[in-house]
């Protein structure tokens, strides 16, 4: 954990004794966390410094670009960089091994996130703060996916992915009924979608004797979906099916 926080606070350059910033936070309350919550909170923190460096190793300037994003942020958009992070350096480490062609999109020529082998990959999250106990999840995923959705870019070669992470704990947490529910978001998506593929996509914690960090996809594929992008989706870059063996938890992050 030294080593992780050394990362943070010399490399980056992060202000771990500004609370108010999210990485500093949770560094912060590791002492005081279960033990659970801290491996966790390490597991996280790992990952994402982990990505950051396979970036820098990959392209400086996209390894820059990030830092800036993520540095002085302390909005609750933060985490959204966060995700998109882990993913870049996920599209980079397999497009490297299975000798695809990855490309770091423009976002000034109106261009998605990532291009490989000349599909379009967006990511976003949707999110919402713990004080905001007026919002409500199923309308903000809607919301999320529909901006997304109207981007000049897409088209029937193109994947959205959408990190649900934060919105499902929250959900879970509260057990409150939500309207629009996940079910009725997904068939609305399956109506309304241009895309070719839209991945909803959580990751949870499995409990036994250990700890397993594990991964589930929701598919909705367009009736038009660019046959070729479906291959490379399922056969490069989705999750394994994970089966439930244990106690499972999601993560706020």
């Amino acid at each position: 954990m030294e080593e992780i926080v050394k990362y943070y606070k010399e490399i980056l350059g992060i202000d771990l004794t500004d609370l108010k910033h999210p990485i500093a936070e949770k560094i912060a309350s590791l002492p005081l966390s279960s033990d659970i919550d801290k491996k966790i909170k390490e597991h996280h923190l790992r990952i994402l410094g982990l990505s950051l460096m396979d970036i820098k190793e990959y392209d400086e300037s996209i390894y820059e670009y990030y830092l800036k994003r993520i540095v002085n942020n302390k909005d609750i958009s933060v985490h959204g960089h966060f995700f998109e992070i882990n993913q870049c350096a996920h599209f980079i480490r397999v497009s490297q091994d299975r000798k695809l062609n990855f490309q770091f999109g423009d976002a000034n020529n109106e261009e998605p996130d990532f291009i490989v082998n000349n599909f379009g990959i967006e990511i976003t999250s949707s999110r919402f703060s713990d004080e905001s106990n007026k919002a409500n999840p199923g309308r903000k995923l809607l919301a999320k996916f529909r901006e997304k959705n109207g981007k000049p870019y897409v088209d029937e070669n193109c994947v959205v992915i959408i990190d649900i992470n934060q919105m499902s704990y929250h959900t879970l947490k509260n057990g409150n009924l939500v309207s629009p529910n996940f079910e009725e978001i997904r068939e609305k998506v399956r109506n309304e979608s241009k895309f070719g593929l839209v991945i909803f996509l959580m990751e949870w914690i499995e409990k036994t004797d250990k700890i397993h960090f594990k991964g589930t996809a929701y598919t909705e594929y367009n009736e038009n979906c660019n046959p070729d992008l479906r291959t490379m989706m399922e056969k490069e870059f989705m999750p394994e099916k994970n089966t439930f063996e244990g106690q499972i938890l999601i993560s706020p992050n």
